[in-house]
């Protein structure tokens, strides 16, 4: 796993209007090459307004590369292909169903990276369509993605570059980044998941959290069905007087996943786990915080589809600072927004039909993920 690097600045970036003023602002001053991987991109009125962008940025003399995953931007039509093609934008799908890349069956480019000038970046959770954006009828998905300043970004453009030309990337030097001295240095590292490369960064990185916090672990996190390994690692940190929270989905775009997660939810509340959940918006996070020491924001779902199959990318973030805003931000959506879910007021448990209907959907995706779902993952 990479060793923690110094950058220049790293900042929290809400889904909504936060995300895309930065996106703008970074494809705006940006001066030689922009870099965007994505797993959704719609062509509605927010994936117009970046494509734009994009346009008056090649004119620029910017390069501009795109690369969004073939199945989660099924939607895009060939015209905005052709349009982007023709304004200069290299615009591309990864693994359409004719290709080299498909013959991994199941593996999807899930992470979310926008890298310009080698220099600065955004890495989390956020896709490019109005649903993270907000619209006047519906607030913004519940998301996050981290501003990053300074040399540690070449990590990214380097793995941008690999993915985007189709090239290894497993070995990727990372070592070689000279730290950037500041008045206030912010300790990162980039983690990755790939079943492909035997990349299993993140998934590993999660369980030594598990491991080895001390006082409180909480996670914000959507499509949340962890199996047995790392629940007995939630139980075995409960044991030891570590304080978890979990906050989750009360609106979900995956009905059957959603309820299956809920299965879960006796589980957690048998445990001392604190249970909470998202009501305002759908939930899309994916982020965890440890003993006001790191916090971790990306694109990996807990889950056998990330664990093994989808290409993940987490940004850990090692600083007082960082983690304090964070759990501020935390406690501001418990207390405006979240619904808590207790032993004795669990909604999922209040009817005989709500408890088979929880059990169906969980034992379904059991068993789906068992047979479907390749486990050769090594612990590269």
């Amino acid at each position: 796993m990479n060793s923690f690097q110094s950058a220049e600045a790293t900042t929290l970036v809400l889904s909504g209007d936060p995300f895309f003023e930065a996106l703008d602002l970074l494809i705006a001053e940006a001066k030689e090459i922009i870099h965007i991987q994505i797993y959704i991109f719609e062509a509605d009125k927010t994936g117009l307004a970046v494509i734009d962008a994009l346009k008056a940025a090649v004119k620029r003399g910017v390069a501009v590369f795109v690369l969004a995953d073939a199945y989660g931007s099924k939607s895009l039509p060939n015209s905005f292909l052709k349009e982007a093609h023709a304004a200069g934008i290299h615009f591309r799908l990864f693994s359409p169903f004719f290709s080299t890349e498909s013959i991994y069956m199941g593996r999807r480019l899930h992470h979310k990276i926008v890298v310009a000038d080698k220099n600065t970046a955004m890495v989390g959770g956020i896709n490019i369509a109005d649903k993270y954006h907000g619209t006047e009828a519906e607030a913004a998905w519940l998301d996050y993605a981290v501003l990053v300043k300074g040399n540690v970004c070449e990590q990214l453009h380097s793995l941008c570059e690999s993915i985007y030309r189709k090239r290894n990337f497993s070995r990727m030097n990372t070592g070689s980044i000279a730290p950037v001295t500041t008045a206030h240095p912010v300790l990162l590292r980039f983690t990755k998941n790939d079943w492909v490369r035997g990349k299993n960064e993140i998934y590993r990185s999660y369980l030594h959290i598990l491991q080895h916090a001390k006082n409180d672990v909480i996670f914000v996190t959507s499509y949340f069905l962890p199996g047995y390994r790392f629940r007995k690692a939630l139980k075995d940190a409960r044991k030891r007087g570590v304080s978890i929270t979990i906050i989750l989905a009360g609106k979900s775009d995956m009905p059957l996943l959603f309820y299956a997660e809920k299965y879960l939810y006796h589980f957690f509340l048998r445990n001392g786990i604190h249970i909470y959940e998202w009501k305002r918006s759908t939930m899309h996070a994916k982020a965890l915080v440890m003993d006001e020491q790191l916090t971790t924001i990306g694109s990996y779902n807990l889950n056998p589809l990330s664990r093994y199959r989808s290409i993940e990318l987490n940004a850990e973030i090692s600083d007082l600072a960082f983690a304090t805003g964070f759990r501020k931000h935390v406690a501001q959506l418990i207390e405006n927004d979240c619904v808590p879910v207790t032993l004795n007021k669990n909604m999922y448990e209040q009817t005989r039909w709500s408890r088979i209907k929880v059990y169906l959907f969980y034992y379904f995706f059991k068993i789906f993920f068992s047979v479907f779902i390749s486990k050769k993952v090594n612990n590269n």
